[in-house]
């Protein structure tokens, strides 16, 4: 029994923040665009992550603030403790027109994303990929473990750093660093937080302290595996000796219980290509980049803005848009990892 099809304009794999606001911004144009959401028995864990006033004014202009700022706290700033003596303080009451950014609630966004998005699919599996020149044709097990093939014009890999589709067609990826991340969810205590955020450095390492709420803090902990003492971040027993001689990540550690580590990727890296025939890649999945950055989901909110431009000049037979946000995209990683190695060179 052959398969049911579907056809649409645009096909965007991934649910993140980026595949959500690109389907609402191909919405808006008149672009249809099906949206698909592989169910993982994962948990995402809760990150208090912060948006920087210039994210602001872009999500301004695409007419997502609101929703943003329904979900949200502001922040005026951060400090941080790089290599240094002193603290620095990072306030943001003169950056821009709103002189404050955003900590936000990432999985309430998603959650409102979603219910403005009309054509989201969730599925088991994505079991096969067909590219040529004009169509893209895909399989999709569903749910209820129904096998349907979706044909579009272009797909869109909104995957993060999987980066799921750009490997089914042989993309590469260029790995710049092999940095670590660990996360653990610790109580409320030690010094106050003037901007509930604070950065600082340490022996081959650094560390970020966020506050989560009233009760929590995350307290982060990122190094590389060219560090030899690596694998001693990933048991919170160890914590208190890797930061004796921090000046403040050491105040927030407990000094009793066994906390759970969490480890994830935090490296940088950018596939080969960034589009590839008639495939176009946003989110991590375009440019993944290193937590000291903080630009994670503002790198989301305008590879989406900018992927709805190119997809929509594309749909109107402009065959470079599509080469021209690759490009656009390159130069802006480029320019990110410059400044990032000479941070680390202090």
């Amino acid at each position: 029994m052959s398969p049911e099809t579907l056809k649409t304009e645009v096909l965007i794999i991934g649910k993140g923040v980026s595949g959500l606001i690109l389907h609402l911004l191909l919405e808006r144009k008149g672009i249809k665009s099906i949206l698909i959401d592989k169910v993982s028995s994962k948990q995402n864990l809760p990150l208090a992550e912060t948006i920087p006033p210039s994210t602001l004014t872009l999500l301004e202009e695409i007419d997502f603030l609101p929703l943003f700022e329904t979900f949200s706290t502001k922040t005026y700033g951060y400090q941080s403790k790089w290599n240094s003596s002193q603290i620095s303080d990072e306030n943001f009451f003169l950056k821009g027109k709103y002189g404050y950014g955003l900590k936000i609630n990432k999985q309430k966004i998603i959650s409102a994303l979603q219910q403005q998005s009309n054509r989201i699919i969730s599925v088991k599996d994505i079991s096969q990929l067909e590219t040529k020149k004009n169509t893209n044709t895909i399989l999709i097990k569903k749910l209820n473990d129904k096998i349907t093939s979706i044909e579009s014009n272009i797909i869109v890999d909104a995957t993060g750093r999987k980066r799921h589709i750009l490997k089914q067609v042989n993309i590469n990826s260029i790995e710049y660093d092999s940095n670590l991340a660990y996360l653990c969810y610790v109580p409320k205590k030690g010094p106050s937080l003037k901007y509930g955020f604070f950065t600082e450095s340490f022996e081959n390492a650094w560390g970020t302290i966020s506050d989560l709420n009233e009760t929590t803090r995350i307290v982060s902990l990122y190094t590389s595996k060219e560090n030899e003492s690596y694998k001693l971040f990933k048991d919170f027993t160890n914590w208190s000796y890797l930061l004796d001689k921090t000046e403040l990540l050491k105040l927030c550690i407990p000094r009793n219980g066994n906390f759970k580590v969490y480890g994830k990727l935090a490296n940088s890296s950018v596939p080969s290509k960034i589009t590839f025939q008639n495939i176009i890649s946003i989110g991590d999945a375009a440019m993944s980049f290193n937590p000291i950055s903080s630009h994670g989901v503002s790198n989301a909110i305008y590879t989406a803005k900018e992927a709805a431009l190119a997809i929509e000049k594309h749909m109107t037979s402009n065959k470079y848009s599509l080469v021209n946000y690759d490009k656009k995209m390159h130069t802006i990683f480029k320019e990110y990892f410059n400044q990032k190695e000479k941070l680390y060179q202090l």
